[in-house]
Formats: C-alpha cells, sequence, structure tokens
C-alpha cells in the first residue's frame, strides 16, 4: 500500500518541478529585459535565477544525482552575497550566458576527441534504435562539430557583450537572439537531415520535438 502512494506522490512532484522551471525559465528572460529597459531594480530577475539554480538542484536529487547538492550550496552563496552583501546582481545575471554556453561547448566538443562517440551520433542511435550507417556516422560527426562552434562562438560573443555593449544590447541578445539563433539551425539542420540521409526514417517537425520529451538524456551524457 505505501508503494501504490509513493509513486504517484514521487511522480506530482516531478511534473511540479518541471513546469515550474518552464515557467521560470519564461520569466526569465522577460523580467531581465524589462528590468533592464525601464532602469528599475535586477533583483527580481536574480530572484527567478536563484529559483532556477535551487529547484534544478533539487530535480537533479530527486533523479539521485549528487550534484544537486553543489547546485543549492552553490545558490545558497549566491543568495547571501546579493542579500546581505548587497552584491550587484548585474555581474551575477551577466555570467549565466557564458557559463551555460561553455558547459554546452564542452559537451559536445568532448565527445570528438579520439576513441569517444560523437554527441549527435548517439543521439542519433536512441532516436533510432539501431546503430548507424558510415554515411550517418560521417553527418552526425559533422553536426556535432557545427553545435561545437556555435556554443563556442557564443561564448565569444557573450563575453564581449558582457564587455563592451549597453546592458540593452547584451540582454537582447543573450535572453532572445540568441536563443531564436540556436532554433534556427535546430529548424535549418533538421531539413538538411532529411535531404542528407533521406534512408532513414524522420517524423514530422512538431513529432521529432516531441519525441525529445521521451529520451533519457542522462544516457547520451
Amino acid at each position: 500500500m505505501t508503494d501504490q502512494v509513493s509513486l504517484p506522490t514521487t511522480h506530482r512532484f516531478h511534473q511540479w518541478l518541471h513546469r515550474t522551471l518552464l515557467l521560470l525559465l519564461i520569466a526569465y528572460p522577460l523580467t531581465l529585459h524589462l528590468g533592464i529597459l525601464d532602469n528599475g531594480s535586477l533583483l527580481p530577475a536574480a530572484t527567478i535565477l536563484l529559483g532556477l539554480i535551487w529547484l534544478s538542484g533539487l530535480s537533479m536529487l530527486a533523479n539521485k544525482h549528487r550534484i544537486g547538492w553543489f547546485f543549492l550550496s552553490g545558490g545558497g552563496m549566491l543568495a547571501a552575497w546579493l542579500y546581505t552583501q548587497a552584491g550587484d546582481p548585474v555581474l551575477v545575471l551577466k555570467l549565466p550566458p557564458i557559463l551555460i554556453n561553455g558547459i554546452l561547448f564542452m559537451l559536445f566538443s568532448s565527445t570528438l576527441l579520439p576513441g569517444k562517440q560523437p554527441l549527435i551520433s548517439r543521439f542519433a542511435e536512441i532516436m533510432h534504435g539501431h546503430k548507424l550507417d558510415p554515411i550517418a556516422i560521417r553527418y552526425t560527426y559533422g553536426v556535432t562539430v557545427l553545435w561545437s562552434a556555435l556554443f563556442m562562438i557564443m561564448i565569444v560573443e557573450s563575453v564581449l557583450l558582457a564587455f563592451f555593449a549597453t546592458p540593452e544590447i547584451w540582454s537582447l541578445f543573450t535572453n532572445f537572439i540568441n536563443y531564436a539563433l540556436i532554433g534556427l539551425v535546430f529548424f535549418i539542420e533538421y531539413r538538411v537531415r532529411i535531404h542528407k540521409l533521406p534512408h532513414l526514417k524522420h517524423p514530422g517537425f512538431t513529432a521529432f520535438l516531441l519525441s525529445l520529451r521521451r529520451i533519457e538524456w542522462r544516457k547520451l551524457i
């Protein structure tokens, strides 16, 4: 009886975490950009960022990833610095684009090393449920290189904008234009993939996006 009660409760907890994280992800760039445009306080955006860090840590712990403790403790130290030491939230808010693109660059580029399977190749095998043929292996290797290069460009861009651009331009690029560019590259690559790999099964773009939710991402890392 205990198991029958605990499983739905755990499922509901995961659903609540994912939905709350999604809402915060949507609210964060909007809150930050509006705060910058209105010359208002950036603490609301910093608070949302802290919520994202803490909830991400809880999600990792719920999935038995010990790194979640790092997120929780790091968020706690960041909160103490912001709210008790009168830290400048601008410095904090300019770091995430650099860190996120840096992590993604390392995640993709590290799989291009000798003896490693390119990340997109691994992803394609999971999606299709079988080993790739040589043509698909070459293509997915190239796509992994493409994403690695894109994230490296965004690291350089984020650093340059943080130091030399106005806050408005920095926010416009890091909170909106960069995400639109990622979406555009994602869509163009999908169309090219259909042309280059016609022998593989390709669902519609919307169906492909929905299928991403069923991927066990831990298998890719």
